[in-house]
């Protein structure tokens, strides 16, 4: 518990400057950090601590946008909107 404190103290302290770094490369980054305080944390173990505590960042999820209805050609009517197809190659 006391080395789950430190790690979070040393986490929260690096995330108000980088509020969206991930865990990968908070690792990296606090590598020295760890090593001053004498805390011995793995990268599966921090994303344990991390995720107990609901501090992992997750990504945006962006949906694709696949019509461009404004574009430069022209849209012809639908001209068979009101028609009742009755038998094959009708339309």
């Amino acid at each position: 518990m006391k080395i789950e404190q430190q790690v979070l103290n040393i986490v929260r302290k690096r995330r108000k400057s980088l509020p969206r770094e991930g865990v990968r490369k908070l690792m990296k980054s606090l590598k020295h950090d760890f090593k001053k305080q004498h805390v011995k944390v793995g990268r599966d173990s921090l994303f344990n601590v991390l995720r107990e505590h609901k501090m992992l960042t997750l990504r945006k999820k962006y949906s694709a946008r696949t019509t461009n209805s404004h574009h430069r050609f022209y849209k012809y009517n639908n001209i068979i909107k009101n028609l009742e197809v009755t038998r094959p190659n009708q339309v």
